[in-house]
């Protein structure tokens, strides 16, 4: 029973460390993401982020967040996880870019996997420490999400309740 609990508020405090992180306005004028926790009621995302900023347009990614309070970051750095196959099936399903956020809950740091077209459809368990959302990863992190909705059609060109 300690070790659910444990790993409820493992949980908990790491998507808080997730929203922080994204809203972090330190390197920034303001925060580049606007986080919306979708709660527990989505099976296979947490948050829904929209970008900020972006003229005419309010892009978006979504991301399921996975922590753990492992002493260890990896022996080939970054942070080891717990993301099932079938967790990156049903990311690969949903429309739109989708990524998976591993946090290191005692060291409050985030790291960051893109689940996209052509990534193999099985477990994760870790994620490099290259992909650290650091300020420049959460600029280049924007960047890629704003440059795919500016390349695909933003609503439908017709409908049949016209």
């Amino acid at each position: 029973m300690v070790r659910a609990v444990l790993s409820d508020v493992t949980g908990f405090r790491g998507e808080k460390i997730v929203e922080l992180c994204l809203t972090d306005y330190t390197a920034f004028e303001s925060p580049l993401f606007q986080p919306a926790f979708l709660g527990e009621k989505w099976p296979t995302t947490d948050f829904l982020v929209e970008l900020a900023g972006v003229p005419r347009k309010k892009p978006f990614f979504f991301c399921q967040v996975k922590s753990t309070t492992s002493n260890a970051l990896g022996a080939k750095g970054g942070v080891k996880i717990a993301c099932s196959k079938r967790d990156v099936l049903q990311l690969l399903q949903l429309p739109g870019p989708t990524y998976v956020f591993g946090v290191h809950e005692p060291s409050r740091r985030v790291f960051v996997r893109s689940i996209h077209q052509g990534v193999v459809a099985g477990a994760i368990t870790r994620i490099d420490s290259r992909n650290e959302l650091t300020a420049a990863n959460l600029r280049l992190l924007y960047n890629e999400v704003r440059d795919y909705w500016a390349a695909v059609a933003h609503k439908p060109v017709n409908s049949v309740f016209s």
